[in-house]
Parts: C-alpha cells; sequence; structure tokens
C-alpha cells in the first residue's frame, strides 16, 4: 500500500521523494510554487469548505480546474486529485458545534450529497479531460455507499477501470467495525478496484489496510500538538507539529508497522516442529543479518537527510566513519522506496514465518527507526508532565 504523509508545508514538495498529500487550501493562493522532486496527491479540501460554508459556492468547478492544471504543470509529480465531493458526516449535514468547531451545516440529505459528489466528478471531467480527478465514494451507513456506487454505473463510471477510487466519510469512526465492513462491501462491489482512504489512521489501517491501495495521513502533526512532542535538538518551535523530522520519524514508524502482519497476507498455522537449537540458532543469524541490512537502510536515509538539511559530505562522512567516495555514492543513488525496502528485507530474510522472528524484526526497525533518524544529543527533549514524548516508546499501531 502506498502511504502518503500528509502536510500543510507546500515547501516540503521540494525537500523530498516521499509521496505526499497537500490540500488546495495550502496552495491556491501562492504566486510561486514549489516544484515537486517526487510524487504527491491533492486533496480538495472539501471537509473544510462544507464545515465553514455547507456549500462550495466560493469554488467553483471551472476555478478548481484551472488550479489542478496549474499544479500539474508547474509543480510536477502530480498522481492524482480529489474532485469537490460532499462529505456525509451527520456534522456536516445537520451543522452545530465540535467542541470549538463550528459547522455551518449543508441542510440537504445524504442521497443529496452523493448525487452532488458524482457530478461533480463529470462536471470536472467535462471541463478538462486530461487531469487526474479522481472518483470519489461518499456515505455515512453501508447502503449509502452502495448507493453511490450505483450513481457511479448508472453515470458510465466504470471504477473499477480507475487508477485510484478514494473513499471519504470513514476516517472518523474507523476504529468500529463499521467502517472495516464498508470497505469490504465496497471492494466486494467492484472486483478489483483501487481504493484510497482518506485520512486513515494507524488503527484503521490496522482493520482494514489490506484492502487499500493507498492511504494518507497528517496525524503527526496532531500528535505532537496533543502530546506536547519536541525532538531532541529540535529548536525554534515549542513542539513538532509543523516539524519535518518528526513527521517523517513519524512516517517511519507507519511504514514499519505496514510490513507487519496488519497488511500481510496472513502465513498458514505454524507446525509443531521441536524448536531445536540449530532451528534457534538459524533465527538469530537471520535476524543478525535482517538488522545490519536494515541499519544500512536507516543510515542512508540519515545521511540524505543531513544533507538536504546542509550539512556537507564531509562533515557525514566524519561523524559516521565513512569515505567521502562512500557518501557520493549513496547520495547519488536513486532514493529508494522505504517500505518496498523493508518488504524485500523481511522476505530475503524470510522472518515473516515464525510469530518469534516477526516480532523480533517489528522491534528492530522501530529501534532503528529511533536511533537513526533521529540524531539525540544528550539533554533530554521537553515534555509535558504524564504525557508521552519518546519517540522509540510510541507502539507501532498507536501513533495516530
Amino acid at each position: 500500500m502506498k502511504f502518503y504523509l500528509g502536510t500543510h508545508h507546500p515547501h516540503w514538495l521540494s525537500r523530498t521523494t516521499a509521496p505526499l498529500f497537500i490540500s488546495d487550501v495550502r496552495l491556491r493562493d501562492r504566486k510561486t510554487l514549489p516544484r515537486a522532486r517526487g510524487e504527491w496527491a491533492l486533496d480538495s479540501g472539501g471537509f473544510t469548505q462544507l464545515q465553514r460554508y455547507g456549500n462550495w459556492d466560493s469554488v467553483t468547478p471551472r476555478q478548481y480546474v484551472d488550479r489542478v492544471r496549474r499544479y500539474r504543470d508547474e509543480i510536477g509529480g502530480l498522481n492524482w486529485a480529489a474532485p469537490q465531493d460532499w462529505m456525509c458526516e451527520p456534522m456536516i449535514i445537520h451543522g452545530g458545534r465540535v467542541g470549538e468547531i463550528r459547522f455551518a451545516g449543508t441542510g440537504l440529505s445524504v442521497p443529496e450529497h452523493l448525487r452532488r459528489s458524482v457530478g461533480n466528478l463529470l462536471d470536472l471531467r467535462a471541463l478538462d479531460s486530461t487531469l487526474p480527478i479522481a472518483p470519489t465514494i461518499q456515505g455515512f451507513r453501508r447502503r449509502d455507499y452502495e448507493l453511490c456506487l450505483d450513481l457511479y454505473a448508472k453515470a458510465g463510471i466504470d471504477l473499477a477501470a480507475e487508477p485510484i477510487v478514494a473513499v471519504g466519510s470513514v476516517c472518523r469512526r474507523q476504529n468500529t467495525r463499521e467502517a472495516a465492513e464498508i470497505i469490504a462491501a465496497i471492494t466486494t462491489a467492484v472486483p478489483g478496484i483501487r481504493l484510497h482512504g482518506f485520512g486513515i489512521k494507524t488503527s484503521g489501517l490496522a482493520e482494514y489496510g489490506s484492502q487499500l491501495a493507498s492511504s494518507d495521513s497528517m496525524a503527526w502533526s496532531d500528535t505532537a500538538r496533543w502530546e506536547q512532542i519536541l525532538l531532541p535538538g529540535c529548536t525554534g518551535h515549542s513542539t513538532c507539529a509543523n516539524c519535518i523530522r518528526w513527521a517523517f520519524l513519524w512516517r517511519a514508524k507507519v511504514l514499519t508497522a505496514l510490513t507487519g502482519p496488519a497488511t500481510r497476507t496472513p502465513c498458514a498455522t505454524p507446525s509443531r516442529r521441536p524448536t531445536s537449537a540449530v532451528l534457534r540458532a538459524a533465527h538469530r543469524l537471520a535476524l543478525a543479518g535482517f538488522r545490519d541490512e536494515a541499519a544500512d537502510l536507516a543510515r542512508d536515509t540519515s545521511i540524505r537527510w543531513a544533507h538536504r538539511d546542509g550539512m556537507d559530505t564531509a562533515h557525514i562522512a566524519d561523524q559516521l566513519h565513512l569515505t567521502l567516495e562512500q557518501v557520493a555514492q549513496i547520495l547519488d543513488a536513486p532514493e529508494p522506496d522505504l517500505l518496498e525496502q523493508i518488504r524485500a528485507l523481511r522476505q530475503k530474510w524470510d522472518i515473516d514465518t515464525e510469530p518469534a522472528t516477526r516480532a523480533a524484526a517489528d522491534r528492530i526497525l522501530a529501534d532503528l527507526v529511533a536511533d537513526e533518524l533521529v540524531d539525540q544529543p544528550p539533554t533530554p527533549a521537553r515534555r509535558r508532565p504524564h504525557r508521552r514524548t519518546d519517540p522509540s516508546a510510541l507502539p507501532l499501531f498507536d501513533i495516530a
């Protein structure tokens, strides 16, 4: 599954090749746009639009199409863009307050939201069929999503043939079984559909991530704000809610989690064979080989980030006891997909066939992420009492 890191900082597009997820709200008023080093997807900002205004009147389909075209041409790397869809949560429809946030309310019905969502996709594609506007399946109950599927079929949209189809209005109840049942119902109704889950937290990925082609989240920012996380060495801000170092540490932990049992095809129940000393030794050797290669991967990632942050190659080489040629070779090599590299290592060392080695490998990866991707000086991170701020202590599926 491809994981898009959500961010409210468009300039990150020029700093990383990792897939990013950015809202039109953050891009629309910029006179100069960054040039993307990697791939990314565009959120239309629909939730914020409907929360504040209860309609799309201030952003016409023509205006949105013009902006998407500009982003595609000037930024580059755009995989797909969300349409101006209509979420179906009760607070969006009926309005009111949730804490300090006021919802205007659309005053419309769920079926009307579905019709407008499908109709908007048709309008956007009619204005410019070359843009990668992705369909979004909306709803609140399972029957709503099934109705939305019917509306797309009647409109002549073959969802199974689409490169990606987003699913909306599930992230706020993703810890319930209902969300997993909705995803399962969609994949059953449309075999071969490639789904993207909007704002899926790690708990949701643990439940139904194997049925998604991609997902996004920027829960790293809320986590840093709520938990008062401040990484060692970070200065100039009170928490890491806007910090690229924390965001990518959090992302690395999510990718580590995604290589675990939640998104792998479950292996067969292990046979009850004797656990001889030879077998245990083989496991230890496999884990040692896996640890060494994973450490090299984490080290190379650290080198790339240090170089992007302005550290010269001589300093990097001195810190890591490498030659200048070794550092240059790492920086000149194409940046690998971290998730794919980790999966390849797990397969190479065959560590997922036994529960004990699988758990040990997960722990190795979590420790390496904390040790290699964050430079830890002797002084401890500032923390709020009774709040967890040690990144290495964050459990794999409790990050969001």
